[in-house]
């Protein structure tokens, strides 16, 4: 079924790296976890439109980025990128242009969802919208955050702080610091999984001019950045269990520590051609937990 510039519509999904919305799901799905943990407030219609909302965006950001990477040079023949996923324009499945519109066309849908939502919770919807639209669009877009070692910085903001807040807000309609602290370990461990990317390419990159963080820190330090990012997700976790942010059941995010050693241990013997779904393995993991220990606090504490 041919659905878009003469391509079918599975391979249009595999162009957005979907092994990705995992990410974007766990940070939607804690919010709601937590926001229900803290104001007995859910609403299953605004938080389906939330997270279909925001995972297209996310599919936009992974499009532009093949595009963005493809006409600065840095994704060519042979890339490290193009050795475990398909590429659109690498693969010649979709020419540069086409791309950049298929991404376009996934923000409309996304922005449309925050303009739908912003019906019920007014304008502040669309401005966490766009305020999320403008790191996504930027991290490879122009100014290229991504080339300028501050790619991790962006997913960290979008991942552990607007999408938490902004979920807070669509399911409220209230604005509060509470989840912005609660989505920092999310936000570490999505950051993580573009160090472990950027680790893995990182010759390739330095060689084609992309000043990633991987690249400014190089391989040893940046491994220690790495697991730093890794750790320090946990390390919080307990932090704000002991300031009362978290309730005590977040700590059955603790359970996934095994894994974490074990991934960090293998990145420093040989960081795989799949580093960054590995990691994305983690976030999933951490993120179940994390999600079943806040709602079983929040059984416990109706019981």
């Amino acid at each position: 079924m041919e659905v878009f510039c003469g391509v079918r519509l599975k391979e249009l999904f595999i162009f957005t790296r979907p092994w990705s919305f995992v990410m974007t799901a766990i940070s939607i799905t804690g919010a709601a976890a937590y926001t229900y943990y803290l104001a007995r407030s859910f609403d299953p219609l605004l938080y389906a439109a939330t997270l279909l909302g925001v995972t297209l965006l996310h599919a936009s950001a992974n499009v532009l980025n093949d595009y963005y990477d493809t006409v600065r040079g840095v994704d060519v023949e042979g890339a490290p990128t193009t050795r475990y996923r398909p590429h659109p324009i690498i693969a010649g499945k979709m020419s540069a242009g086409q791309v950049r519109n298929f991404g376009l066309a996934l923000m409309a849908g996304g922005l449309a969802f925050a303009f739908a939502l912003a019906l019920v919770r007014q304008v502040v919807v669309v401005l966490l919208a766009l305020t999320g639209v403008v790191l996504l669009f930027t991290y490879s877009g122009p100014p290229g955050l991504k080339y300028r070692a501050l790619g991790e910085l962006g997913v960290f903001l979008s991942w552990g702080v607007f999408m938490w807040l902004g979920t807070f807000y669509v399911l409220t309609g209230e604005l509060s610091l509470l989840p912005v602290l609660a989505g920092i370990p999310v936000g570490l461990l999505v950051a993580a999984v573009l160090t472990a990317n950027n680790l893995r390419d990182i010759e390739f990159d330095s060689s084609r001019g992309a000043v990633t963080l991987a690249v400014v820190l190089g391989r040893s330090r940046g491994l220690a950045f790495y697991a730093f990012e890794v750790f320090s997700a946990y390390a919080a976790t307990i932090a704000l269990v002991l300031l009362g942010v978290l309730p005590l059941g977040s700590l059955l995010a603790l359970l996934s520590l095994p894994q974490a050693f074990r991934l960090c241990k293998a990145f420093r013997e040989k960081i795989p051609e799949t580093a960054d779904p590995l990691t994305a393995q983690l976030v999933q993991n951490f993120g179940l937990l994390y999600i079943a220990g806040i709602l079983l606090s929040t059984l416990v504490a109706r019981a």
